[in-house]
């Protein structure tokens, strides 16, 4: 395969399955085992490469962004405030549980041969499947934004360090708890993709001080073509996701995604 179609089929996967319930690190991880690259180092890529939707969460919410970063000097906005604090200590217990799961990942990763590994993945994919399938079986009584309290940011953040596992969608796990939690979609979106932008960028970032050598073996155009293809995909899937949130009743909302990851699922294990 040319590297510069496979840059692009890179920043597709990655712009369109970042935001569904479907771990776009695990498609990533199989396109760059097929393409003949070692089990580590197609994880360590994969996180990197998750760095590029960053930018189009924090163009997308810009506005949200803007708000919390205010209430740092004013606190006269409850909502921004909660929800900065929710993203706060949700980081901090992403960080404090993803990483050792991380590094106890690669050195499992690289002890597992190429049967094994598929089986592994497969595996992790149905478990997803079927906790995106339970979600549509839960009876929402909505929360507020502002009552994202610590306990919800425990429980957001300790859901999303179990994404570092390939198979596990880090918007899916995300969302689901949070609706177990009693959000409705549409805010359940919204905090589930204000999470991604701090821990995304922290994990792409420690992913390269780890393991520097191996991104600069790729070529720089071919990051490029990934990264751009990324970004313009994003805002446009972002973008669908928050109308058919606003659209579909709760219950068709959360079956639409879980029947999705099922079909995915099955496909991709």
């Amino acid at each position: 395969m040319d590297e510069k179609v496979l840059a692009f089929l890179l920043g597709l996967i990655q712009g369109v399955f970042e935001w569904l319930p479907v771990s776009s690190k695990t498609i990533l991880m199989f396109l760059l085992y097929a393409w003949s690259s070692t089990t580590t180092t197609s994880y360590i890529l994969s996180i990197f490469l998750n760095g590029s939707t960053v930018l189009a969460a924090v163009l997308y919410f810009r506005r949200e962004i803007l708000r919390i970063l205010r209430t740092i000097f004013y606190r006269n906005d409850i909502e921004g405030f909660v929800i900065l604090k929710f993203l706060i200590v949700s980081t901090l217990i992403t960080g404090l549980f993803g990483v050792p799961i991380s590094l106890l990942l690669i050195e499992f990763l690289s002890s597992l041969s190429s049967k094994m590994y598929i089986i592994f993945i497969g595996a992790l994919f149905s478990i997803t499947a079927l906790l995106n399938w339970m979600r549509f079986k839960i009876k929402n009584r909505f929360k507020t934004m502002e009552e994202a309290g610590l306990r919800e940011a425990f429980i957001a953040g300790l859901a999303q360090s179990f994404s570092t596992i390939p198979g596990v969608s880090r918007s899916g796990v995300t969302i689901l708890a949070l609706t177990i939690m009693g959000f409705k979609p549409r805010d359940s979106l919204t905090l589930s993709f204000l999470m991604s932008i701090p821990v995304t960028f922290g994990g792409s970032l420690y992913m390269y001080l780890v393991s520097p050598r191996i991104l600069e073996t790729l070529d720089f155009e071919m990051l490029i073509i990934a990264f751009s293809t990324a970004l313009i995909t994003s805002i446009l899937l972002i973008s669908v996701l928050f109308k058919l949130a606003d659209k579909l009743k709760p219950q068709f909302f959360l079956i639409t995604l879980s029947v999705v990851t099922v079909i995915l699922g099955l496909f991709f294990s």
